[in-house]
Formats: structure tokens, sequence, C-alpha cells
């Protein structure tokens, strides 16, 4: 048998007899408390995606850590690597020379950056060939390159076609002293998303070399692949201290780390604007139950006269509040998951009708809306919810087991 506190809770609930303004106040609460709910689950979802998305492809793709030579290039480099790449955390590595240079192309010119790799060691640190939009990726020769699909789309250029790499002429002392012109052949494109698309190409490491007159058999530094992509900074240093060249130490957080700062700040700022919102629904139930013990002060003062007990009173009310809490708690977690769910369908729906992605690709390295539901953040959310609401209920319903019966039913 039900507990009188929730058969007066349920009887005051459905009664017709509570004024207009009083229900609208009760609906808003429950419906400000629902989206408020919806939307920080579906908003926390929406950034756990980015995250996965950071994860699983950029990160498949660039570095974890690197090595790079300060003044004078890394001679005996096998030898070197070997012994680094047994570091504990590193999981491969591999040599690379970087530098920047000029790409030209049917009378368009765009500046990039050039990457020297030798394929065999960089299958083992990325996942290139995943992201491969036309060609092959094979061992470039001499003559070939490999190009992001932003730097191939800008300078109109397919796999096959013919490109012409400027790349810089410098003295000993740092000076331009011109330039080396090297034509090649576009063997495979790449598009991974975002600005490295637009940015980055993939040469023949020793052709590299070659070409900015490096002493032979020399790189510039040493990519790492490592176990745990947050440990980044710790594993730089520890590889930093055990090399014995003079070298700067590089994380994946110095190139891409504001990208997972940002989605971190998004993240704690909608969780509190959010929760600031579903507290100021709960607000409402505050003055729901206050204006409901006012207008119910005649009934409460007649059952305190009978013998109830004020703590029935106190709990009818907070039943009364909190269900309004629980309703709207359930339906926006609801509808939440609903749209965290299919959000990635709805923004490839607007995309399409409106015939261009709402990402800019020059910016985010993806061009979907992605969306991980992770059950700890709902069950946060559903809990915070639940228990700001039942808060709420608290100082009103304690009002109503205080009410004085002689001074009200005097009234009458």
């Amino acid at each position: 048998m039900a507990s009188l506190s929730w058969q007066l809770a349920q009887r005051y609930r459905h009664t017709r007899s509570s004024s207009a303004f009083i229900r609208f106040i009760a609906a808003s609460s429950t419906w400000g408390i629902g989206l408020g709910v919806a939307i920080l689950i579906l908003a926390l979802s929406v950034m756990n995606g980015f995250e996965q998305a950071l994860e699983q492809k950029l990160l498949n793709v660039i570095p974890h850590v690197e090595l790079q030579a300060v003044d004078k290039p890394i001679a005996n480099w096998p030898a070197k690597l070997q012994q680094l790449s047994m570091q504990p955390g590193v999981v491969a590595a591999a040599p690379y020379i970087r530098t920047d240079g000029l790409l030209r192309a049917q009378g368009k010119v765009k500046a990039i950056a050039v990457r020297g790799i030798d394929l065999a060691y960089e299958s083992n640190i990325s996942q290139l060939d995943r992201f491969v939009q036309s060609g092959a990726l094979t061992e470039p020769t001499a003559q070939q390159v490999i190009l992001g699909q932003g730097v191939a789309q800008e300078l109109g250029v397919k796999v096959g076609d013919q490109v012409q790499l400027m790349l810089p002429e410098l003295t000993e002392q740092g000076d331009l002293a011109g330039q080396k012109n090297v034509l090649l052949e576009v063997i495979a494109i790449v598009g991974i998303g975002g600005q490295l698309d637009y940015q980055q190409i993939w040469v023949q490491l020793d052709a590299l070399n070659d070409w900015l007159k490096m002493p032979a058999a020399t790189v510039q530094g040493f990519a790492f692949k490592i176990q745990d992509i947050f440990q980044a900074g710790n594993v730089a240093r520890e590889l930093g201290n055990q090399a014995t060249d003079y070298v700067y130490m590089l994380d994946w957080f110095r190139t891409q780390g504001h990208l997972y700062q940002d989605i971190q700040m998004v993240r704690s700022i909608l969780y509190l604007v959010l929760a600031l919102v579903i507290s100021v629904a709960c607000f409402n139930i505050v003055a729901t139950l206050v204006m409901a013990v006012r207008e119910k002060e005649a009934d409460i003062a007649i059952m305190l006269t009978m013998g109830t007990a004020p703590g029935v009173l106190v709990k009818a009310f907070v039943w009364l509040g909190w269900l309004n809490g629980i309703k709207g708690t359930l339906w926006g977690a609801a509808v939440g998951l609903l749209l965290a769910w299919q959000i990635e369908n709805l923004f490839g729906l607007v995309s399409g009708l409106l015939g261009r992605s709402l990402l800019d690709p020059t910016i985010y390295f993806i061009d979907t809306l992605p969306s991980q539901i992770q059950w700890p953040d709902v069950v946060l959310t559903v809990t915070v919810a639940l228990l700001l609401s039942l808060l709420a209920t608290i100082y009103p319903a304690r009002r109503a087991a205080k009410v004085e019966p002689a001074q009200v039913l005097g009234q009458y």
C-alpha cells in the first residue's frame, strides 16, 4: 500500500483546483530541466566524438613525439634510432627530414611543408595508407611525391601529373643563396582532414637529404609512436635525456594540442552553463512548491489538527516537487540520447541540403559531426539534475510543516 505522503503528492499533482499560473510554473520547471539534460548529454557526446576522432584519425598520422636536431644533422642514425625505440613506452620510431618550400603546378604556386620519409620506417608510426584518396602509397623514388588532398586541390593536380618543387639553398651562415628546383611526379594523394591536407607533402628521405645538401646518411630528427598519447611530454623528456645529439624535444601537444585543449575547454564551459540552466529550472520548483503550500494551507492545517505528523507533509511536498524533476530528467535523458545517436546523420542531412559541409575543411580535421555516448557522462548528468531538483524541494516542503493550524483556520 502506498504511503500517505505519496498519496498526497499524487492527489495534489493531478488536482485541477490549482491556479493556472502554478501549473504553468510547474510545467516550465519540468521542460527546463529536460531541455538542459538533453542538450548537455548531446553536447558531451559530440565533444567525446571529437576527442575520439582526434585520437583515431589525426594522431594516427602525426608523430606523438619528435626529437629534432638543433644545430647539425644526426649521423649514424640507424643505430641511434634502434636504441631509442627500445625505451619504455615507445611503440615504434622513424627518421625524417623536414623543411619548407614552394610547389608550382599549372601556373599556381603554394607554400608547403616538405617531409622526407623512409616508408619502411614511417609505416610503423603512421597509418597514411588508411587515408589515400587516389593513387597507391608506395616508397617514393627521387622523382616522386605524395601530396595532401588540399594541396592537390589548390594546385589542380591529380595522380600522374608533374609538379615543380622549389627549395631554398642556404649558406653556412643561414642566408639565402638560391633555390633548388626539382620536377616530381604525383604518385598518391592523401586526405587526412584539416590544415595538414593543405600544408604537407611527402618525398623520399635520401632524395631530400641530397636536395638540401646535407651530409650523406644523416637525418634531421626522429619521430616516435608511443603507447599512451597523454604521456607524450614525459616520454619526450626521457627520450631527449637518452639522445646523444643536441635535440629539441617535441610532442603532439605542441602542434595539435590546441585541438584537444579546445575540446576540453568547451566541454567544461558547456557543463557549467547547462548545469546553471538546470539550476534555474530547479528554482521554478521552489516557486511552484511555495505557491502550492500557500494555496494548500487550509488542507495542511486540517491534517495537522487531525494528528498528521509534520514529516508526512514534508515528504508529500518533496515528492510533489521532485516528481517534476524526475519527469523532466527522464524525458530529457531520452531525447538527449536519441539526438546523440542520430546527430551525425542529421548533420549529414543538413549538409546535403545546403550543398556544403558546415565544418570548414581547411580548419577541422573532419567534415562530419561525430558523437560518442559515454555512459558515465549520462549517469553524471542525470544524477546532478535529480539532486538539484531534490534539493530545490527541501525549503518549501519544510515550510509546509511549519504552518500554524490555529492561525490559518482562524481566518475562515
